[in-house]
């Protein structure tokens, strides 16, 4: 986590990410804003120290909820960056401020009389707990037909990790059975596979490989290398002292043969001598171990209780009638609020439907669903037009220009926020003479998972004008068009065969509304991105095309494309970008140096921030 923070908490550039005061930020709750950015310094400074409190043990209690406090703070602030690992981190470090952590710590040290050989269980089972929901509710998410059909992720079979099922399986064989079906059944049963002891180590395998895979496939920080350092919870809680035990055995064994051949005793009598003194280690052990068990335990709530004979032996020390009562009320407590984290965590992916403000083609935000690659997203354009009504005049905005990626164009909670930020930005460029009189509108082409591309919001509706509210429904989404699903396959081979022409060929498929005219396409800065605009002074020939019919557009000329008939048209656009045959990509497959001195460079750049 100490390298997390500079790399996707953003510290080694929240500079331009929270100093800039020209952005828009996207905060969950209202009344949680971003503050100045000496301030957010100071946040993640103090992040920083909680996560080295915590990695040390040095004063546990308070560093644990520093890190909590500012961790959770830098995520409600800002929507746009949210993410199911970061959102899973944040609920980490909630349990770890609320566990004991009093064995092997920097506070032991300072202070022995704080040292614990035993933590309550349930301490140990809510983590556990956690990374179980992790994959299990991932597996449940992944039971849909949008992945099941095996149109969530792609392309991704061309990656070189899966070059080895290149030998017996095709590209889209690959696809389909391996990264869609087999992940889902991945996902959904190898936290039962992990906890049965007869299949633990089989699946542990499996689970390495699924997450080193995933850190070269994906660009999801540490979430893969914290997943693999905590997989060790799905193995009995005593696996340390079983490794200790295991080294322990090695260690003697190699010490007495060796002695064996210095003293040159014969073989008969040196195995002799070994057996016994592995019988020896063993009673020695088992003696630690019936020892162990005289030790204080201590039950969910913490409190201790010794072993049954010394409570005979301090019988009369006790007072039941006194700690009984306060003990029981602690312990349930602790049960009821287990009880409710495990609700909870349940729950909350299955919410959306009181959360209605915050769906839009799927459901809820991405961060706490845990519906993680599900749905695939290929943005074709996002046109932001500001009218002046006073003026009776229109002008664009560069979509990215006051944000800080583009997430927030596909949820209409950001969208809305968006707008009203944008109004506050453009009142402060006129020295803040009143309220300027304007209307905000979006339009956005967007396709989900291989479908069509089309509109996602209303283009017609003003965003400074429209209601929201996280329990009701967006007024301005327009609905996904289904209607289309039956072409996906056949959009599935058409793009093949048009990538099949050269390197540089694509093809977008456009679907469109009844009685909602299409923009018209322009060309903004550079050649590779067309934006609508209008030319009403246009006098072409206006041709109508029905069903298989096609037309050779010109390049560098503006057309427009009007929906004429009562349901929706779909159709598409094939062309080659000879941009990018200019250029030649150069792919690693292993940049694992290169990852290491980016993350060196970003720690040093946010220690230089904070100095």
């Amino acid at each position: 986590m100490l390298f997390d923070i500079p790399d996707e908490r953003g510290g080694a550039d929240m500079t331009s990410r929270w100093g800039n005061t020209n952005k828009c930020h996207f905060p969950l709750l209202p009344f949680i804003t971003v503050i100045s950015m000496p301030y957010m310094a100071l946040v993640y400074l103090g992040l920083w120290f909680g996560g080295m409190g915590i990695a040390l043990g040095y004063q546990y209690r308070y560093t644990s909820w520093l890190f909590t406090l500012c961790y959770w703070y830098i995520i409600l602030i800002e929507k746009s960056f949210w993410n199911n690992h970061s959102y899973l981190f944040g609920l980490v470090a909630l349990l770890l401020a609320c566990t004991q952590a009093n064995c092997l710590s920097l506070d032991v040290y300072f202070n022995p009389s704080l040292k614990k050989n035993t933590v309550p269980y349930w301490n140990y089972f809510i983590l556990k707990y956690q990374f179980f929901i992790l994959y299990f509710m991932a597996g449940l998410k992944k039971g849909t037909a949008e992945w099941l059909t095996g149109y969530s992720v792609p392309k991704l079979s061309a990656h070189w990790v899966f070059t080895p099922f290149h030998l017996f399986l095709s590209i889209p064989q690959i696809d389909y059975i391996i990264v869609h079906w087999f992940v889902f059944m991945f996902d959904l049963t190898i936290a039962f596979w992990m906890m049965w002891a007869k299949s633990r180590n089989t699946a542990m395998v499996f689970c390495a490989l699924f997450h080193l895979m995933n850190s070269r496939l994906f660009k999801i920080g540490m979430f893969p290398w914290v997943c693999l350092a905590t997989m060790p919870l799905f193995y009995p809680f005593d696996w340390p002292r079983r490794i200790q035990l295991g080294f322990s055995n090695a260690l003697s064994y190699l010490s007495f043969v060796k002695w064996c051949f210095i003293s040159n005793m014969n073989v008969p009598k040196c195995e002799e001598n070994v057996k016994c003194i592995r019988s020896a280690v063993n009673n020695d052990e088992t003696t630690k171990d019936e020892n162990d068990l005289q030790e204080p335990v201590e039950d969910m709530a913490g409190d201790v209780f010794c072993h049954e004979k010394d409570n005979e032996e301090n019988s009369s020390q006790v007072e039941p009638d006194v700690q009984q009562p306060e003990v029981e009320n602690q312990s349930m407590k602790t049960f009821i609020l287990i009880l409710l984290y495990v609700f909870l965590q349940m729950f909350l992916p299955y919410s959306h439907f009181i959360t209605k403000g915050f769906n839009n083609w799927t459901n809820g935000l991405y961060g706490y669903s845990w519906d993680m690659m599900v749905h695939t997203w290929d943005i074709d354009s996002v046109v932001i037009k500001v009218v002046d009504n006073d003026k009776n005049a229109e002008f664009y905005l560069d979509p990215y220009a006051y944000t800080p990626n583009d997430r927030w164009t596909r949820h209409g909670d950001m969208v809305y926020q968006y707008a009203h930020c944008l109004k506050d930005k453009l009142a402060k460029l006129q020295n803040n003479k009143g309220v300027p009189n304007i209307s905000i509108y979006i339009d956005m082409w967007c396709s989900m998972n291989g479908r069509f591309t089309q509109r996602m919001f209303d283009s017609k509706a003003d965003l400074l004008q429209v209601s929201w509210s996280p329990f009701q429904p967006i007024s301005f989404l327009m609905p996904l068009l289904d209607e289309g699903l039956k072409w996906r396959e056949v959009l599935q081979k058409i793009r093949g065969d048009v990538h099949s022409w050269n390197n540089y060929t694509d093809v977008t498929f456009i679907a469109e509304f009844p009685e909602l005219s299409n923009v018209t396409l322009t060309i903004l800065e550079g050649t590779v991105a067309y934006k609508p605009v209008v030319n009403d002074a246009s006098k072409e020939k206006t041709l109508m095309l029905t069903s298989d019919e096609r037309i050779e557009l010109i390049p560098g000329r503006f057309h427009k494309v009007k929906n004429i008939a009562s349901a929706p048209a779909f159709y598409m656009y094939t062309f080659s970008n000879t941009s990018d045959s200019m250029v030649t990509p150069n792919i690693e497959r292993l940049p694992i140096l290169k990852e290491l001195s980016r993350r060196i460079y970003n720690m040093k750049g946010f220690i230089e921030i904070i100095m």
